[in-house]
């Protein structure tokens, strides 16, 4: 699932021809087990050479991994909408594979997410935390659940941490921020206008801004310093809503038990 979930970020970035290669991928990822490379080539018009460049750029060593790693989503998918689609029948009659449907589910959601943010980027953003004498903490609609959470989680660790439901205030509350401060902005869509007022409030102020948002091009992950990425929400499946706000707090406690760590050292 993650293979096709960093071709769907990166297409904003990429040129025609990896355009082409990513567009027929996704278009035809349970056939592309039977695709060479040079099959492939033929297929969008384009050279070997191109496919190898294309899938090293996606982070693979060439292209038999990123045919696995295909693979391995496409069934991954298939299992998740198999088990979503059974999650009425489970709750009448078996309680036990709701749960364990449910716990496959979150399990791949987490895993993935250590993916999608490698580990210098995890660094980058604990540094940023570690290093704000205050931090601000902003999230609407599901969001707001993560931030409010993660803003106890600071307060615990003895960190000056701000949220503010309503925009107006939240606005004010960046606008009077120390220059060592930090702006953490959590959003699934990345593109809500409140958030992104805040964040080119900071940019302007020279506060260092952390954004988590869904694992694609977005406005507000061009804005902040560092980005954090959470998988997005597919609509059709039930569980996802859940998903995506337990993957974003999960991310979340991992900052947190990094700088709890760095001050129990």
């Amino acid at each position: 699932m993650v293979a096709l979930l960093k071709i769907r970020g990166m297409l904003e970035q990429m040129s025609v021809i990896e355009r082409k290669l990513a567009d027929f991928i996704l278009e035809n990822a349970n056939l592309l087990r039977d695709y060479s490379s040079q099959q492939l080539a033929d297929a969008v018009g384009t050279s070997q050479s191109s496919v190898v460049k294309f899938c090293q750029r996606l982070g693979f060593k060439g292209y038999p991994d990123l045919k696995l790693a295909v693979n391995e989503a496409v069934i991954t998918a298939s299992t998740l909408s198999r088990n979503d689609h059974t999650t009425s029948e489970a709750m009448a009659d078996d309680l036990t594979v709701l749960v364990e449907n449910f716990q496959f589910s979150l399990i791949t959601h987490l895993r993935a997410m250590l993916e999608i943010n490698d580990q210098k980027t995890l660094q980058d953003a604990y540094a940023l935390l570690l290093n704000a004498n205050s931090v601000f903490v902003a999230g609407y609609g599901k969001s707001a659940i993560v931030a409010q959470d993660m803003q106890y989680r600071l307060l615990q660790l003895g960190k000056q941490a701000l949220l503010h439901t309503d925009p107006s205030i939240a606005l004010q509350l960046v606008n009077s921020l120390p220059d060592s401060s930090l702006v953490f902005l959590i959003s699934e869509s990345g593109q809500n206008k409140d958030l992104l007022m805040l964040a080119k409030h900071a940019q302007q102020r020279n506060i260092r801004c952390l954004s988590l948002t869904s694992y694609q091009s977005n406005a507000l992950n061009n804005l902040a310093d560092v980005a954090l990425f959470s998988l997005s929400s597919d609509d059709t499946l039930l569980t996802n809503p859940l998903l995506v706000q337990m993957a974003q707090q999960h991310l979340c406690h991992i900052l947190y038990l990094m700088l709890q760590q760095k001050q129990t050292n």
